[in-house]
């Protein structure tokens, strides 16, 4: 008994350090955090309980309202294209290729460089003037304007004009494709089953390279202030929607932080390899043997096998969203209106800017409760369509 009284005294001794800086520097604040949000909390003073006036402000401060919206709409946007991302990452990752732990350690490289670098790094990347994603876009779209350009009027349909207006190989192009496509077949005309199939993947292939200046066109028509302002775009400093049409998309200055946040992408794209190399080979041979392709597999095997993992990243990729500040703070300050003004950053200005730490708490908390409910939605919601492997 004395030896397994000292073993368990051992044990508690080891984790001892653990437990006291989790109550110092985590359950303190947390309780604290509760009390200051009913009080009228100047810092250097004493707390003045107030009740649930910071609360009751919170309802009509629009500016917290605004933070909320942007959080939100970040939140709505950047999950399911990480994920998205994420996954299709990892499944590229798990393909048996020479290099391939050389890719896997390139792709989660960018999750160790510190936030405040990261945040750096896109400042130049989204710079205007030598920004490199503008330096590609505009060559990019260059080359897009020239090729749409001889099948399309790419000017009139940014002026709204009449957009299709056939140009020099339109029409060329158009009846090669229709012969193609819609022709006798090639057997017909005496060329054999292996020139009918080259004959149909040139047929795929015309309609691909045709239908780049189709999109391309018609995108022009569709969203004609967006498209010239995408030749040189002001990212960080522009608060119009993107696209414009849409009064609640997210603005320019969020898309660029949305698109930034898919450089740190690895760490959940190595979580998903891991669990992809885990799913047995047996099932995709079975699926094989009953006609199965590529998307199939993909939906019916691979999806339900890898579902906790989805869930436990889906978990963590809200409460992350919802704590952005780093990138935010250092690269637009909240603005350009208050654009890009998350809710850490306005719990951030409360606090040390204005001076409440009343407010900020409640703001906090509400913060907090917003997670909780996201949390426990994502669980429920998740009920029936995850796989625990053994259940």
């Amino acid at each position: 008994m004395r030896a397994e009284l000292r073993r368990t005294l051992v044990g508690y001794g080891f984790v001892l350090p653990w437990l006291v800086a989790l109550g110092l520097f985590i359950g303190y604040p947390f309780i604290a955090g509760f009390y200051f949000s009913f009080c009228d909390y100047p810092p250097l003073r004493d707390p003045l309980f107030t009740g649930l006036d910071n609360y009751a402000e919170l309802l009509g401060d629009r500016s917290f309202h605004r933070a909320m919206g942007v959080t939100l709409i970040y939140a709505a946007v950047a999950i399911p294209l990480g994920m998205v991302f994420a996954l299709t990452l990892a499944m590229l990752l798990n393909a048996r290729i020479r290099g391939q732990s050389i890719y896997r350690v390139i792709f989660y490289l960018p999750h160790l460089v510190p936030t405040v670098a990261v945040a750096i790094l896109w400042l130049w990347i989204f710079n205007p003037k030598f920004g490199l994603l503008n330096l590609v876009l505009s060559g990019l779209l260059g080359a897009m304007d020239a090729w749409a350009g001889l099948f399309f009027d790419v000017r009139a349909a940014l002026e709204r004009g009449n957009p299709f207006h056939l140009g020099s190989l339109a029409l060329p192009c158009a009846a090669a494709l229709a012969f193609v496509a819609f022709g006798p077949p090639a057997r017909r005309l005496g060329l054999g089953r292996r020139a009918e199939t080259r004959l149909r993947l040139g047929a795929g292939a015309c309609l691909a390279i045709a239908g780049v200046p189709f999109l391309h066109t018609a995108a022009c028509w569709l969203f004609p202030a967006d498209m010239v302002k995408l030749h040189s775009p002001g990212w960080l400093s522009d608060g119009t929607p993107l696209p414009a049409c849409v009064s609640f998309a997210p603005s320019w200055a969020l898309w660029a932080l949305i698109v930034m946040s898919m450089w740190g992408v690895g760490q959940m794209a190595v979580i998903y390899l891991a669990k992809l190399q885990d799913v047995p080979v047996e099932l995709y041979e079975a699926a094989e043997i009953d006609g199965a392709n590529w998307w199939q597999k993909t939906w019916h095997v691979t999806l339900p096998m890898i579902s906790p993992v989805i869930l436990f990243n889906a978990v963590m990729a809200i409460i992350g969203t919802f704590q952005v500040f780093t990138e935010p703070y250092i690269m637009t300050g909240g603005g350009p209106e208050d654009k890009t003004r998350f809710v850490a950053m306005f719990v951030y200005d409360q606090a040390f800017q204005y001076q409440r730490v009343g407010y900020a708490s409640a703001v906090a908390w509400v913060l907090f409760l917003v997670i909780v409910a996201l949390t426990l939605g994502a669980l429920r919601i998740s009920r029936g369509h995850v796989y625990y492997e053994g259940k």
